[in-house]
This record gives structure tokens, sequence and C-alpha cells, in this order.
């Protein structure tokens, strides 16, 4: 067996590695970041910009008036399905080699969900070109009320189907969670339940059945508590 020297008057070295746990961590605190970042644009795009679209005398009247802030809501949805796959990959980087399946579907969910959000980004660039030309041509308005109700029904679809596969990609978010044990049994319990419902939600919407918004509000109320866990606890060092 052979030993160092090291040199008179050297001394060793510090180890530059990260300390235990403290990239879990780090993971952890960015998954809350994220998390509390997809909250906030997701309820301002949905319960405060597009409403305008369809607003004051409907979507022809209204969307081209609210052009900027229907644009906006573009980008937010589109930050806010990539920010969904953000978090999948990193789910997919953490917790692959343990959960293979659960963090693939959840990955799969999410590309559907950023593909949907594009072709319903498309729909309503469309519903503020539509108003435009509406506005400027009153004399033909009969002509642009089927077009209108046909774009209407199309941006429906796209939103619904865009929410049903983000709803299961974060079913699935949270059952990786809670495997993992990032989160308390019981929290994970109640998240779960809510993102369910969340989802019944979205299947009232496809039905064509008005579904109250109360029904989303457990998961309003629960998903941000569950950032700031993240956020204080990071994830755990075993999945």
């Amino acid at each position: 067996m052979t030993s160092t020297t090291l040199p008179p008057g050297s001394l060793p070295t510090p180890s530059t590695a990260p300390a235990p746990g403290a990239e879990l961590l780090t993971s952890g605190r960015w998954l809350g970041v994220l998390m509390l970042l997809s909250f906030a644009l997701g309820i301002l795009s949905n319960f405060a910009l597009q409403p305008l679209a369809w607003s004051q005398g409907g979507m022809l009247a209204s969307a081209a008036a609210h052009g900027t802030a229907l644009g906006g809501a573009v980008l937010m949805d589109l930050m806010l399905a990539l920010i969904g796959l953000t978090i999948s990959l990193l789910l997919r980087q953490r917790y692959g080699s343990t959960q293979p399946l659960l963090t693939m579907f959840c990955l799969a969910f999410s590309v559907a969900e950023l593909t949907l959000c594009l072709v319903e980004g498309s729909s309503l660039v469309a519903m503020r070109t539509l108003s435009a030309s509406y506005l400027a041509h009153p004399a033909d308005a009969s002509a642009y009320a089927p077009v209108a109700a046909l774009l209407k029904a199309l941006r429906n679809g796209f939103h619904y189907s865009g929410k049903a596969f983000g709803g299961l990609g974060l079913l699935l978010f949270f059952v990786q969670l809670s495997r993992a044990r990032a989160l308390p049994l019981w929290f994970a319990g109640l998240l779960l339940s809510a993102t369910a419902l969340q989802i019944l939600t979205v299947a009232l919407g496809f039905i064509g059945l008005d579904a109250p918004l109360l029904m989303l509000a457990p998961l309003g109320l629960l998903y941000p508590f569950s950032a700031l866990w993240l956020l204080w606890r990071g994830l755990p060092r075993r999945a």
C-alpha cells in the first residue's frame, strides 16, 4: 500500500463537491419555483385575459379590441406548456430509473399538452383576425357568425383536450412525488383527489355541460401549497 506525502507547508485542497442532499434540495426548489410560475400564468391567462375575447358582445365584437391581451394570453399559455414540459424532464432525470413508466407517460402528456396549446393559440389568433375583419365590414355581419361559431368550437375543443392531458400529467406528477415521499401522504392524497376533480370538470366541458368553477377551487388552493412545500423541503434522497 502506498501513501501520498504532501510537500512541506502545503495544505489539502478542500473538496468542491456539493454537500449531500444539496443537489436534491436545489432540484426541489426549482420545481417549486416552476410550479408557482405556472400557477400565476394559468390564472392570468385563463381567468383574466382570454375571457376578454368573448365579452361585451361576443367574440366578433371583442377579440380585435382586446388583441394585445389575447396575444399575451397565447404567449402565457405557451410558456405554461413549456414549464410543464420542463418539470416532466426534471422528473424524468430524477426518477427515470425508479419510476420509468410514470415519468415516461408524464413526459408524453406534457408533449401532447404543448402540441394542443400551439393549436389552441393559433385558433385564438384566428379569432382576433376574424374580429378585425368583422369590425371593418359591418354590412356583412351575418356572414361572419357561422365562422365565428366554428372557430369558438374548435378553440374549446383544443382547450379542453389540452387541459385533459395537462390534468393527467399533473396526476402522474403527484403520484411520482407521493411514491418518492416528497410530499406527506395525506397531502398527496388531497392533491390527487383535487386533480381528479379538475379532470372531471374538463370532462363535463367535453360533453357540453357547464361545470361550476368551484370544482377547480380545491386544486387552486392546494397546488400553490405543494409548490411552497417543495421550496421549503426539496426532494428526498431516495425515490
